[in-house]
């Protein structure tokens, strides 16, 4: 089995370069870039499957109707073995200029060793991409009138709030996580890192939007907020989600390599794991945000 990824580099290499680690053929494969320089662009990582994997290729033919496909299984653990790879050679080959191995979109290739198995194999290569569709707002334009300039003051937030959207969208979501959390904290913190869980959660306007935004958007994501929730010993509530706001801020800006609680310690390679905390305090920071925003155009007004 191949996994092969996109590289961004400008980490120098003339030729192909091939070597050997734990029974893994490793490829680096470098291409002309807009600078005229060779630099490394795509890794190929090859690991025979085990026998005892199970591996076969499943076809389902179509009815009347669903259309039929063919699916592969048994590899996934080989799969998930070179992905870590390609993970430890990104960090390794960082230290020479490589920026990203696309091991999460990588391409899985199967290749078969004797006539026999290049008969029965029905897919011959796979790839897993991930991107969140494009969500479309209406612009509801009744409130864009001469008094906006009074709204200066929210260039600041909404910045970290775009900053915080764009990270999410590409999967950074603990950048995400920590673009939102600059927007509570520079409402509701009271000028001070220290003691943020009594400020926060003693301030009756972010109560409000925070048990607004829980009840109708937040408690969907239950489920997915329940191991962070038991993690830190929290019942789920509006209060609780922001102790647990402030707790996973406090997580991602440690790491302790062999410490006792690994867990939720914020890497680069943890960031699924905040995507629903990530997700919930966007929802938060927008109820927030409008609620600013509605509040200094009435105070406009009303002058």
């Amino acid at each position: 089995m191949e996994l092969r990824a996109d590289v961004e580099s400008t980490t120098i290499l003339e030729d192909e370069f091939r070597f050997f680690f734990e029974q893994k053929d490793v490829l680096l494969i470098p291409k002309r870039n807009t600078d005229r320089k060779n630099v490394i662009a795509e890794i190929s990582i090859r690991k025979k499957i085990p026998e005892d994997a199970g591996f076969r290729t499943v076809s389902k033919p179509p009815t009347k109707d669903e259309p039929g496909h063919i699916s592969a299984v048994g590899f996934e653990p080989t799969a998930e073995e070179l992905e870590g790879d390609l993970q430890f050679l990104e960090s390794l080959l960082s230290l020479y200029g490589v920026m990203k191995v696309s091991w999460d979109s990588a391409r899985h290739a199967f290749i078969p060793e004797t006539e026999a198995e290049k008969r029965s194999l029905q897919v011959y290569s796979l790839r897993l991409t991930k991107q969140y569709p494009p969500v479309y707002q209406d612009l509801k334009t009744d409130w864009i009138n001469a008094k906006i300039g009074e709204l200066r003051e929210l260039t600041v937030p909404l910045a970290f709030f775009r900053e915080g959207n764009r990270s999410y969208v590409a999967f950074n979501y603990i950048a995400a996580f920590q673009s939102f959390y600059f927007i509570l904290e520079g409402y509701y913190s009271k000028g001070s890192h220290k003691d943020q869980e009594k400020s926060f959660t003693s301030d009756a306007e972010l109560l409000g939007f925070t048990r607004a935004a829980y009840h109708r958007h937040i408690k969907e994501l239950t489920d997915k907020l329940d191991p962070m929730f038991k993690f830190y010993k929290l019942t789920p509530s509006p209060e609780s989600f922001l102790r647990l706001v402030i707790k996973v801020r406090h997580r991602v800006h440690h790491y302790f390599r062999g410490g006792r609680q690994e867990g939720y310690f914020g890497t680069p390679l943890s960031q699924e794991l905040y995507q629903p905390i990530s997700l919930g305090l966007m929802l938060l920071c927008a109820y927030v945000l409008f609620g600013k925003r509605d509040s200094l155009l009435a105070k406009s007004c009303a002058s």
